[in-house]
């Protein structure tokens, strides 16, 4: 083995049962245990056995051979160009007296005609009419020259083609990624709302809107870059309304070399044992995991071509409906892009005059929990066109809305929707009807 290595230096496997990433020492010996994902027995790599052995460089290997053969009768050779024709009829220079020794030619006393005459005659016309073509390319670039600025007219932009229904297609099928891509990248290289405004929707609205939730401080979003994102297509009916979308999704990491999980008896494992409180705490995987992020960026484009919706982006990257609904705070209140669904009321407990809704992140579904409407309010209204349960042949629906929620109650805040804002996402496909009134 040449060179020098950090032992120290880790490599990256995948477990040949679910697939997980896990990362271990280069010098870690061939380990057997069981995977922090799956807990399923796998064998880690020999890391060491594959440094040492011998690099192979392209240059080492040598050309094929081919061995001599004596054709009966000598294959066929069809010239693509008199210059290949005369290469495969030319022998090789170390063959070449040898070919001429041993040759034979007959004295017929007619002369031969070869092959590279009659194409050398077949190209005359056509150097003679690319020549002509080429006249005649240089009079008219002469005469334009020459002309340049006489009798020049307004232009009647009226007359001029639009964008072909193919190029809208092609655009509305792959030529968004490139543009949003560019967005996402502007975006993210930004380090200040004046920076990142000008590619966010809203523009310079937005900028104020930005300071207040970062602080006025530097903004560094280098965490999640933007090559890491990858594309989601959407229906070719949101496409067509002008809204694409990209996503960051990155699983739990583990490292196996900062924990070791204790293996539970078979007991334990089928269930006819529980587990302690040490083991149960020790052996769950989630614990020594470093949370998962995903991430939600919709484009829209506008007259300025494709902006970032910065409210869905910032919701699902700092999961900021789940700091909401984990921290009751009595008078808090927030805007938040959901699902929301039809759900049984806790405990099974039915009110009369109230319906439960769940609503999740669009991202992180497990940020989730159930509300309370009365069936009266105007949120309540809204909301009825989903409700299943108590109709028959009734499904659960689930739905894209907007919501203003908030904590209301000093003793035990309750978490309520006090105002239905739009059906699908405020500022793609949604809009609030209260605004536009005024």
């Amino acid at each position: 083995m040449s060179g020098s290595f950090d032992p120290n230096q880790q490599r990256e496997f995948r477990c040949n049962h679910c697939s997980g990433r896990i990362l271990v020492p280069i010098s870690l010996p061939p380990t057997t245990g069981p995977c922090p994902h799956c807990s399923g027995t796998i064998v880690s790599p020999d890391f060491l056995k594959e440094l040492s052995s011998p690099a192979v460089s392209f240059g080492s290997i040598p050309a094929p051979v081919a061995p001599p053969s004596a054709p009966a009768s000598p294959p066929a050779v069809v010239a693509e160009s008199p210059v290949a024709e005369q290469a495969a009829s030319a022998p090789a220079p170390a063959e070449k007296a040898e070919t001429v020794a041993s040759a034979e030619v007959p004295n017929t006393g007619v002369a031969s005609v070869s092959a590279p005459s009659k194409s050398r005659r077949s190209l005359i016309p056509a150097l003679i009419v690319m020549m002509l073509l080429v006249l005649g390319a240089g009079s008219g670039v002469i005469y334009l020259f020459n002309n340049m600025g006489r009798n020049a007219g307004s232009l009647n932009l009226s007359n001029l083609p639009g964008p072909s229904k193919s190029g809208e297609d092609d655009y509305l099928r792959n030529g968004w990624r490139r543009d949003a891509s560019t967005v996402l990248r502007s975006y993210v290289s930004g380090t200040s709302a004046e920076e990142k405004a000008p590619f966010v929707l809203g523009g310079d609205q937005v900028a104020e809107k930005l300071n207040e939730f970062y602080g006025g401080g530097r903004i560094d979003d280098a965490d999640t870059p933007a090559e890491a994102f990858s594309v989601f297509d959407l229906s070719m009916e949101d496409r067509k309304r002008g809204l694409f979308m990209m996503i960051y999704d990155q699983p739990p990491q583990f490292e196996m070399r900062e924990f070791f999980r204790p293996l539970a008896s078979l007991d334990v494992q089928y269930g006819l044992v529980d587990a302690d409180l040490l083991l149960s705490s020790v052996a769950r995987a989630s614990n020594f995991a470093m949370e998962s992020v995903r991430e939600h960026a919709f484009f829209k484009r506008t007259p300025e071509g494709l902006k970032l919706d910065w409210d869905m982006f910032a919701q699902t990257k700092y999961r900021t409906l789940r700091n909401f609904i984990e921290i009751p705070n009595s008078g808090s209140k927030g805007v938040f892009r959901v699902f929301v669904v039809e759900d049984v009321p806790d405990q099974g407990k039915s009110v009369a005059g109230i319906r439960t809704y769940r609503i999740a992140d669009p991202a992180n579904t497990s940020d989730s929990t159930r509300i309370n409407v009365k069936i009266d309010s105007e949120a309540g209204r809204a909301l009825s066109i989903i409700n299943w349960r108590g109709n028959k042949d009734g499904q659960p629906q689930t739905r894209t809305a907007t919501l203003e929620l908030e904590w209301v109650g000093n003793d035990s805040p309750q978490l309520t929707v006090s105002r239905f804002i739009c059906w699908e996402f405020l500022g793609l496909g949604g809009q609030d009807a209260s605004v536009a009134k005024h």
